[in-house]
Parts: C-alpha cells; sequence; structure tokens
C-alpha cells in the first residue's frame, strides 16, 4: 500500500465508509419492512390493563374496559388485527374522563395491546359555602367526587367561594392558599396523619382541626407555612406531650418566633 498517496488512502477510506452506511441503511429498511409486514397480520391476543396508584380507585377495570370496547367487553380489540387498532383514539376516549390523570395504550410485536391508567391523586376535599364538594389533586387541578370511592384526604370547609369545573387548576386566592397548605401536610407524614379539616373563616384566615386532640390551630394564612409548621411540631414534642393532648382548646401560631394557648 505504500504507492497510495495519502490523498488516495483518505478517498478509499471516505468509500468504505459510504459503502457501510448504504448496508447499515438498507438493512434498517429490511428490518422495518419485515416488522411492518408482520403488524400487518398480527392480531392482538391480550389486552393488559393497569391502572396505578393501587390505593386510587376512582376508575375500574370494569369502567376502562366499558369505555375503550363497543360491546362492553375486550373481544372487539382482542380479535382485531394490530395495525387496525386506533391507539390514539382510545387515549383520548379514556382521557375525556377528569378521574384521569393520563391514559396510554400501546401494543408490542407479541400481539399485547396495553393500557396504562394514571388516575388523579386527591389531596383535599373541599366543600363550597353551599355544600357542592369536589377534589383537589397534587397538581391543584379540580375534578368531581365519585359514589364508587371516597379518599381519605384533609377536608376544607367555611368560607370558600372557588368553583368546581372538573379540570380546572385553582384560581382564588382562598383556594391556591388551601392548596399550599394541602400539598405541604400531603408530603410529611406526620401531618398527614394528623391534620382532618382545615376551615377557612370570614377574614381568609385558616383553622387546622387535628384528629389528636381537642383543640384547634389558628393558623392564619398560608405565608411561612414550612416555619409554622415546624413550630407547632416542636410544641407538640415539648409542650403537649407532658401536659396533655387535651389541656388547650386553642392554639395559635399566626405569630412570628410564638405559640399562644388557651
Amino acid at each position: 500500500m505504500k504507492w497510495l498517496s495519502d490523498r488516495n488512502k483518505k478517498a478509499l477510506k471516505k468509500l468504505g465508509m459510504l459503502i457501510l452506511w448504504a448496508m447499515l441503511c438498507c438493512g434498517l429498511v429490511f428490518v422495518i419492512t419485515l416488522t411492518n409486514k408482520q403488524e400487518e397480520n398480527l392480531v392482538a391476543k391480550k389486552v393488559i390493563i393497569q391502572i396505578f396508584p393501587e390505593n386510587v380507585a376512582f376508575f375500574s377495570r370494569k369502567k376502562v374496559i366499558k369505555t375503550i370496547s363497543e360491546n362492553g367487553n375486550l373481544s372487539d380489540i382482542s380479535n382485531a388485527k394490530i395495525n387496525e387498532i386506533n391507539t390514539g383514539y382510545l387515549e383520548n376516549k379514556l382521557s375525556e374522563n377528569t378521574f384521569l390523570q393520563e391514559a396510554k395504550v400501546y401494543n408490542d410485536l407479541n400481539g399485547n395491546v396495553y393500557v396504562k391508567i394514571n388516575q388523579r391523586e386527591p389531596i383535599l376535599r373541599v366543600y363550597r359555602f353551599n355544600g357542592i364538594n369536589y377534589y383537589i389533586d397534587k397538581f391543584g387541578v379540580k375534578f368531581q367526587t365519585s359514589s364508587n370511592f371516597t379518599a381519605h384526604v384533609p377536608i376544607a370547609n367555611g368560607n370558600i367561594f372557588e368553583r368546581n369545573k372538573p379540570g380546572d387548576t385553582v384560581y382564588s386566592f382562598v383556594a391556591k392558599q388551601l392548596y399550599a397548605i394541602a400539598s405541604y401536610v400531603d408530603k410529611q407524614l406526620f401531618w398527614k396523619a394528623q391534620i382532618e379539616q382545615i376551615f377557612v373563616t370570614r377574614d381568609n384566615e385558616f383553622i387546622l382541626i387535628p384528629k389528636i386532640g381537642n383543640h384547634q390551630i389558628l393558623f392564619g394564612d398560608a405565608n411561612n407555612l414550612e416555619t409554622k409548621f415546624e413550630k407547632l411540631f416542636v410544641f407538640y414534642k415539648e409542650g403537649l406531650s407532658r401536659v396533655g393532648w387535651n389541656k388547650y382548646k386553642t392554639i395559635d401560631i399566626r405569630f412570628d418566633k410564638q405559640v399562644v394557648c388557651k
């Protein structure tokens, strides 16, 4: 190869790369063509329904089947050809239900059709001033209650005028503050187990009602909520643990660096 100039060597190297890329492209086209051919003749064998999270039961397997099938069972899907199943249409049909945060429908080359459902996870149940109630999920989205399942989350009532339109996010001052408090409570194991109710006063301040103890917690607004909860936790640990959980009727944590009890 000594007789080849550097220029010719580069040209041969470039030609070799082009031939290699051409072979790879041809192979890729062959695989895609073969895959498409297989899908044309592939019949759906099994419909696998996955519903998350498992501790929430707004949407059942029966409801999924009723939504995605025309005859109330899965035979119209499991006997169809894979390439004839409109997964996008089925996803949109499922997503129309406001109990669901997300719905995905897809298939594999073994003939399995997957229906994956992510339900909304409520963190607060809100009762408007007129008694109408709804849930707020982890993303601040409102959705309706269900007669089939009740989520064990804190309730909020009192001076609340936020409208219930499923799928909308919270918009009013009070609802945004409620969402902030409920979000913090939901992420803290102790407070999630302890806080049962949030009452909104006429002055748009919040009173927390605990599960353990006969006291009320005057919380004020949602500003500095982390500091307020930390202060309350210290008082629970160092104060109420000594004098008893039923010693006081009210625990006021609205003021900076103070806990006022009556």
